[in-house]
């Protein structure tokens, strides 16, 4: 399966600093100046913000993010994803963990960030997801 790509325009998918998530994640374009994405809203907390490109106090696109595929690729490594747990907000999960999210496909556990929330990584991105709930 590959990722889906997105137009820049408005309505189109791009991947953002959230403030609030405190992480870059996919967000949907609200407003453009020219062919750059100004205001853009979070899929994952649907807070509405300013796009950045990078985390504040970092240069560049994805800063010291690495490759998404080929992080996501070697983490996938060694592991079976026929074999993959179904995600539910119910099961808890630990690092590691491979799952079967229904709408973003397979992905690994990267970070436990508290009680109800991991941070799980796509090949589409990374998307903070409830558990243990």
């Amino acid at each position: 399966m590959q990722p889906q790509m997105s137009k820049k325009e408005p309505g189109g998918i791009i991947d953002s600093w959230c403030g609030k998530c405190k992480m870059i994640l996919a967000h949907t374009i609200e407003a453009m100046v020219g062919s750059k994405p100004v205001r853009v809203h979070c899929n994952t907390c649907q807070s509405q913000h300013s796009y950045r490109a990078s985390e504040p106090g970092k240069t560049g696109p994805r800063a010291g993010a690495g490759s998404r595929p080929a992080r996501y690729k070697t983490l996938l490594s060694g592991s079976n994803p026929s074999e993959a747990k179904t995600y539910s907000p119910k099961d808890t999960y630990r690092a590691g963990d491979v799952l079967q999210h229904p709408m973003f496909g397979v992905g690994v556990t990267t970070a436990v960030k508290d009680v109800s929330k991991i941070e799980v990584l796509f090949e589409s991105g990374s998307k903070l997801l409830v558990h243990g709930r």
